[in-house]
């Protein structure tokens, strides 16, 4: 079961590597479901590197969008229902290479359709533009006290910066209507934060 969900976001991952189109609002959500669960008490933990900075603020996140979801958060192990583990990675940076018709005169300065300093021609070429982004990838999961797999839902988005803080809200936003449920799909979310609330409100996107 775990090996299925594994090559799910692998494919995930690759999916994302590809859309040149994604922005850092847009988060793209799998989930995976085994059983029925309803809620109860957790154990938060973590198994990414690094995060000894932002853990705190990030758990906090975590711990208001799963209480809205029916889990009680509990520090004692011994007396949570479900162990929640998250991780947190950030992938790249990568290069993306896009090419777009542009007119060999370097003084053209007309609209586009050949017409370059007066005169009307089809003299054109392809120009390249190349920009640099990073993946990033929440993924949580449960399990039972005998370490039996509940669910699991990841988010993944592309942005323009390494900084983990900037990003985080809106991963958790766009998996959070995705927690203990099957998504049969890859989907699309844009998420969006409101300046004067700053709640973070995720919706079906058409990229």
């Amino acid at each position: 079961m775990i090996k299925k969900i594994s090559i799910l976001f692998s494919f995930l991952m690759l999916l994302l590597q590809g859309c040149s189109a994604l922005d850092s609002r847009v988060v793209a959500v799998d989930s995976y479901s085994t059983m029925q669960a309803y809620g109860g008490t957790y154990y938060l933990s973590t198994n990414t590197p690094g995060l000894q900075l932002q853990q705190q603020s990030f758990e906090v996140i975590l711990q208001n969008m799963l209480q809205a979801k029916g889990y009680t958060r509990t520090f004692n192990q011994k007396n949570a229902l479900y162990n929640i583990v998250y991780n947190y990675k950030i992938k790249g940076p990568y290069t993306s290479i896009e090419s777009y018709p542009a007119p060999v005169n370097p003084w053209w300065n007309g609209p586009y359709g050949g017409i370059y300093n007066g005169f009307y021609g089809d003299m054109w070429m392809n120009s390249i533009s190349a920009s640099t982004y990073f993946v990033k990838r929440l993924e949580l999961s449960a399990f039972t006290k005998n370490n039996n797999a509940v669910w699991q839902v990841v988010g993944s988005l592309k942005s323009d910066n390494s900084d983990p803080r900037s990003s985080f809200p809106y991963l958790v936003s766009a998996v959070s209507n995705y927690v203990n449920t099957n998504s049969n799909q890859v989907v699309y979310l844009n998420v969006e934060e409101n300046s004067q609330t700053g709640q973070y409100t995720a919706t079906p996107s058409m990229w």
